[in-house]
């Protein structure tokens, strides 16, 4: 079973549980050192990096001795378009996509400068913010003092809240809508994520509508979605809504199930996936079917909510989808990643270098500059998803009743005025707080 990590902004998997071998590239000729040293830690990134990196031939040449460490080295080797290539802990990384835990609060946010502010996208029930009761489109305006602009413009939420380590509490100064300020001490620890985050029959002017926000791609997202798929079947939805706004990806098995559940009939015995890898490896490229699933939904129709932070196997599951049923996107254009890693394991850490790219059933991919909406619309996080008043699903709603978009709404090149995007999508454990 192969160790890969969304982002996020998240990243791809290419292998995952259920998988009766893994090709060569999976492994690779490069055999991790023994010792662990900065200088073996290199060496090592630095041969990857010209085996089964996909740009291998592309990688320049450096003097290892001009770097202090195998991150900084990485930065120097990546080659256009890779932004995503990068190393993290291997426990962590096991962790995250596996378990589905992670050390944090437990939340997702974005920087809104507008209102010097940071506002938080979603909560996981099963962590320190949820059980304090702060909600999504809750405002943090600062955190042990240090107000949210000061931050904004400085290290950022991300680094201020890494710097506290796990046991130890911060003071949140947090304010709901239409409310006061207020103190909330938490303390950082444990995070089980629960990857579904909403999921509910919506009525609305006679039409049943499902709708699903899910986080991430991880191991659990499979059973998860697939008790939702059945929910769905059960209330006989016209339409289903997949939420896949802040979600940066994942494992291509849990993007493969959602897919599947959504396409049904129409996409049995069909490509899912097809590899390609560098030319050092084109022994290993194959193809990945859509699976056979007795709760599929067999539609013919799925809205997808975007932004620049939908990435990897989100964007991998609108691309499959694409020839066989009608992907209509509302939202802000994706991130772009349409390659996936395979992993490599290294003095507990674990590198992640584009592996491989990843086409669907008529050879489509390379969507580098991402995906675009079908209908533009800002993400105005000022309700709780499923809500018919999220500007989001509204524009949806809009477009089921009039099969075109809603000019009067704002569009997703505005939000640029609002929120200002401070990570690049590449490892997801930075983007979950």
């Amino acid at each position: 079973m192969s160790r890969v990590l969304p982002t996020i902004l998240l990243v791809l998997f290419t292998w995952g549980c259920g998988d009766s071998e893994q090709p060569g590239v999976a492994q690779g000729a490069i055999v991790p050192p023994t010792l662990c040293t900065a200088d073996t830690e290199k060496q090592f990134v630095f041969a990857v990096m010209n085996d089964t990196y996909l740009y291998y031939n592309q990688v320049p040449s450096v003097n290892l001795d001009e770097y202090e460490t195998a991150e900084s080295l990485l930065e120097d080797l990546r080659v256009s378009p890779d932004r995503f290539s990068y190393i993290t802990s291997a426990e962590a990384n096991e962790n995250f996509f596996e378990e589905g835990t992670y050390i944090g609060f437990g939340f997702n946010s974005s920087p809104l400068p507008s209102e010097q502010a940071y506002v938080i996208n979603f909560v996981y029930d099963n962590s320190a913010v949820g059980q304090a009761g702060i909600i999504r489109s809750d405002r943090i305006l600062a955190v042990d003092g240090v107000s949210s602009q000061e931050l904004i413009d400085t290290i950022g939420l991300s680094e201020q809240l890494a710097s506290i380590n796990e046991g130890e509490s911060a003071t949140f100064t947090i304010q709901s809508i239409g409310a006061e300020p207020r103190d909330v001490i938490l303390t950082k620890g444990l995070v089980t994520m629960n990857t579904v985050l909403k999921a509910e029959v919506v009525e609305n002017q006679g039409r049943s509508i499902g709708y699903v926000a899910v986080s991430n791609f991880i191991e659990n997202t499979s059973p998860d979605f697939t008790e939702v798929a059945t929910t769905f079947n059960n209330a006989s939805i016209d339409e289903l809504v997949l939420d896949l706004r802040y979600n940066g990806g994942g494992r291509v098995s849990a993007a493969l199930t959602v897919a599947s559940l959504i396409g049904g009939a129409s996409t049995n015995g069909n490509n899912f996936a097809k590899y390609i890898h560098n030319d050092k490896y084109i022994a290993d490229n194959r193809s990945i079917l859509f699976s056979e699933l007795s709760d599929a939904m067999n539609l013919s129709r799925v809205y997808v909510l975007t932004t620049d932070s939908t990435c990897s196997a989100s964007e991998l599951v609108m691309n499959s989808l694409s020839p066989f049923a009608d992907v209509i996107r509302i939202g802000g254009t994706t991130c772009g990643k349409p390659i996936g890693f395979y992993g490599k394991t290294f003095c507990e850490k674990l590198i992640q270098p584009i592996e491989l790219e990843i086409r669907n059933h008529f050879d489509e991919g390379g969507y580098f500059d991402g995906l675009t909406p079908t209908c533009e619309q800002e993400d105005i996080v000022s309700t709780d998803f499923a809500n018919v008043q999220d500007a989001m699903f509204a524009h949806a709603i809009y477009h089921m009743d009039n099969a075109a978009c809603d000019p009067s709404t704002s569009t997703a090149s505005e939000k640029k005025s609002r929120f200002i995007k401070t990570l690049a999508p590449t490892d997801p454990l930075k983007t979950n707080h």
